[in-house]
Formats: structure tokens, sequence, C-alpha cells
């Protein structure tokens, strides 16, 4: 087999350069190692040992360290180097899209955020199996939980080794092969788990998410200086300037309905019913707090995507308007403008953003698969220390197979992270249903994501054709719809819960909001 389609080729250029200051790059991607070793020893000596710590810090995350975390498991290495090079390729249309998700998702961040954790606190909740299989009383919803976890953290979990074996390997100036940079990542992340919990996870985070903060504001304060001011980064597009900052942008592909339908899709999926965020959502240390998360997740998702992707994308366009690779674009550009240190420290961001969202999504694939399969279907009497271990065991199952699959199937990750998302979004109309709307039934929990899954299936392998049809949406919408049509019209067929469970669910949510 070739190994040659397992990376995008790096720029010639930006590897020469990247090879004459190896020691630089060098230094800086130790000291970055270093700061991780110093929180890791740090979070250890606070981990108790105990689940309850691992999974949840106890529930006693403070509202910064949360919100950090949230953004730097959103904020994936992909997103930080992809996002870019889509406004490269599709203009401006693109992150239209996005931040239209981003202010539809910021109020149902709060509002599901709330009664997540309000449910979490009564009734001893720490995954989705626990909330929509305690509500709707099914196993059968439980394992939707365990599928939705396993496709969206299993891909999202690939493409990060995908992209960090790639960003080592450039550090290293083409020394460490991608894939020893991906077992080096998956080591990394293993013992940083393993050995902190959750609490180890939200303290790097932390660490990751300013630093993500502080390269991007460096590098739009370089970039709007060579270019004489904020409108000299647009004025450089000349004829393509209307076409690139206007819908339906170059491609001609983001109507207002896609534009709409796809970010608000794409991000609820990514931040509202991802199984890493509403994990995320138990170890907050009290209900008031989300607001302020919710409100510093706005501001900050408007900072980095308007000034600081929007303008990497647009500039690189203006500079590079024929760069062969897309993918390459913000760190040709980086190495373009910033000093060469801080060039490599985008570099190591993106490193950073890749290790957060892995450690996140691994831990929070384990987390489910032990407690909402194994321990619920075969072992319902697993005492915590048992279910600790095993979840240890999945993470490293989990890691090797995220490593086999990126280095056999790269080409496979795509296709597989857009099902992934759309198999998420299946839980949202249950979600609403247990929090929300008493009259939602266990048959409609059951039937239609099923329908839903199947419609999604069926679009994705060309079984039936899409009413949406769209390159960015294959199936999303129609699947989503068609569970959202289905749980209504089955729950007013149907029989509502028993009085008993919703009062031990709305009628709790009723007293405490």
């Amino acid at each position: 087999m070739s190994r040659v389609p397992l990376l995008q080729v790096v720029p010639p250029g930006l590897a020469e350069e990247i090879s004459s200051h190896l020691p630089q790059t060098l230094t800086v991607l130790l000291a970055y190692l270093v700061v991780l070793g110093v929180i890791s020893c740090l979070a250890g000596n606070r981990f108790t040992g105990e689940l309850s710590d691992y999974v949840t810090a106890s529930g006693n995350l403070g509202w910064v360290v949360s919100t950090l975390t949230i953004l730097a498991t959103i904020w994936s290495g992909v997103a930080l180097a992809g996002f870019p090079s889509s406004v490269y390729v599709l203009g401006g249309a693109f992150i239209t899209s996005v931040m239209i998700g981003v202010c539809v998702s910021a109020p149902l961040l709060w509002y599901f955020g709330r009664r997540i954790w309000i449910l979490g606190k009564e009734h001893d909740f720490n995954t989705p199996g626990d909330l929509l299989g305690g509500y709707y009383q099914s196993d059968t919803v439980r394992l939707y939980t365990v599928i939705a976890s396993l496709f969206f953290n299993v891909a999202y979990t690939v493409a990060q080794l995908l992209a960090g074996g790639i960003v080592l390997n450039v550090l290293s100036g083409g020394i460490l092969p991608v894939e020893l940079g991906m077992v080096s990542i998956v080591l990394v992340v293993l013992i940083h788990i393993t050995t902190t919990g959750v609490r180890g996870i939200a303290w790097l985070d932390t660490f990751n998410g300013l630093l993500i903060l502080c390269v991007l504001a460096a590098f739009v304060f370089f970039i709007t200086r060579d270019a004489g001011g904020v409108m000299g980064v647009f004025e450089g597009l000349g004829d393509q300037r209307a076409v690139h900052i206007t819908l339906p942008g170059p491609l001609g592909i983001f109507s207002p309905l896609q534009a709409i339908a796809f970010g608000t899709i794409f991000v609820l999926g990514t931040c509202v019913v991802s199984p890493a965020v509403w994990v995320r959502m138990h170890a907050l240390r009290s209900n008031q707090q989300l607001l302020r998360v919710t409100v510093t997740y706005l501001v900050i998702m408007t900072l980095v995507h308007v000034f600081g992707t929007y303008f990497i994308g647009t500039y690189g366009r203006v500079i590079f308007p024929d760069i062969e690779n897309p993918d390459f674009v913000s760190s040709v550009l980086a190495f373009e403008f910033l000093p060469f240190v801080l060039a490599s420290c985008f570099l190591v961001m993106i490193l950073a953003a890749v290790i957060s969202t892995a450690d996140s999504y691994l831990h929070v694939l384990a987390v489910t698969v032990v407690r909402d399969l194994i321990r619920v279907l075969f072992v319902p009497d697993m005492e915590p220390s048992r279910e600790l271990k095993l979840n240890y065991l999945v993470i490293v199952l989990a890691a090797g197979m995220g490593v086999v699959l990126a280095i056999l199937y790269p080409g496979f990750i795509t296709p597989l992270a857009v099902m992934a998302g759309g198999l998420t979004m299946q839980l949202l109309p249950l979600l609403f249903g247990a929090v929300a709307w008493p009259r939602a039934s266990t048959e409609a929990a059951i039937i239609a994501p099923a329908a839903g899954i199947l419609v999604l299936v069926g679009v994705r392998f060309n079984l039936f054709p899409d009413p949406f049809s769209s390159p960015l949406l294959p199936g999303l919408v129609a699947s989503l719809l068609v569970n959202c049509l289905a749980f209504v019209l089955i729950s007013y067929v149907t029989k509502p819960q028993p009085l008993e469970r919703i009062e031990a669910f709305h009628g709790v949510l009723h007293k405490n909001l």
C-alpha cells in the first residue's frame, strides 16, 4: 500500500524554511511539552483516583475553566487549519454560515445546559445515556447514545491524529514520520487522561485555549499591519472582492437557506449535542455559571472566526491566489508574516488543539461505552473501581483503533465525520422531550431516531435521493426533519411517560429553574 496519500504534501518552501531553523522550532515544541507535563503533574496531584473525579472532576470546575475546555474541545486542529482553507475556497459565505450556527447554538447551549446540569445533580447523571435512557427507560435509547458517541468520537479522534501527525512531521523538519507522530500523540494523550481525569483535561484545555487566542491575536495583528489596516485585508482581492465576501460565495453553493441549515446543524452537532460538550455540563460547579459560559462562548467564537480564521483565509487568498493546497494556506501565511518563533507557535497551537480535542473525545468515548453499554447491559452491579479500570482499557483500545484507521483509511475519515455528525444530531429531539416536552413517549424515542438514521444512511449510499440536496449537508437536513416529525407524531398517538417519571424530570426542572 502506498503511503503517499496519508498526508497532504507540505509546500517545499515551507518545509525548507522549517528545516533551516529546526533548533528554534524544536525548542518551541519542547517548551509546550514541558508545560503540558507540568499541568499533568499538578492535575495528577489533585486526582483522587475515584470514578466521579475521573468522569466529571467531582462537579467542581469553575466557569472560566469550563468555558475554555468547551472551546478548546471544539477548536480541533482540523478546524484551526481547515477553516482558513475553507474561507480561502468558499469565501466569507462559509464564516457567515458558521456564525449563524454559533448564534443559534449559544442560547441553546444555555437552555439545554442548565437542564442537563440540574438533572445530573438530582439523579447522578454523567452521560447522555444516563439522562435519555433514564427518562425513556429504554436500553435501546441508551444504545443510540453509545452508537452516536462511538461514531462521533472515533471519527473526530482519527481526524485529529491525522492532523497532529502531519504537524509533528512539519515541526520536526520531516524527521518524524507522520505515523510515528500519531503514535506519539496517542501516548501523550493516554498518559494525560489516565493520570489526571477530566480535571487534567480541563486544565490543559484552559492553557491550550489561551495559547490559541494569543497566537491568533498576534497573527491577525501582523496580517492587518502588512495589509495597512482591516480594509486592506479585503482590498487586495480586487475584482474577486464582491464574490468572495457575499453569498453565495465563489463556488455558488451558499444560498441563504443552505447557509442557515449548514451552520445551524454543523455547530449544534459539535457544540450542543456533542457527547464531549454534554459531559462537560456535569462538571460545572453550579447551574448559575452557565450564563457566563454561554456569553463568553459567543464572544470568543465571534472573535476567533470573524477576526481570526476569516482574516487568515481571506489574506491567504490575496497573497497566495494560486496555492496548490489550500489546507496549508494558514501555515504558509504564518511563516510569511510572523517572526519565526511565533510562526512555530502557530503550528504548536494547532498541535495543542489536536491534543485538546483528542483527549476529550477519547475520554468521553470510554465513559459512554463503559457506563451506557457494558455496565447497563452486561454488568449492572459493577463496582466504581472496576468501571474506572474498564475506562482505561477502552481508551487504550480506542486510541489504538484510531491510529490504525488513520493509517489504513485516511480518505474515509471525512465522510465518516459527516455521518457521525448526522448520527449525533438524531439525539436532539430526544433531549428536547426529556427536558422540555412531557408528552414525549418511549416509542417515539425508539422509532424516530431509527427513521432518521435510515434516511441518513440511505442518502449517503445513494439508495434514494436527498430532497435537500447539498454538497455541504448530504442527508443531514432530511434525516433530522424525518426524526423530528416522527418524534412528534408518534408521541401524540402513544402514551407519555408515567407521572412519577415526569415529576422526577420535568417537575425537578420546574422547581429549580
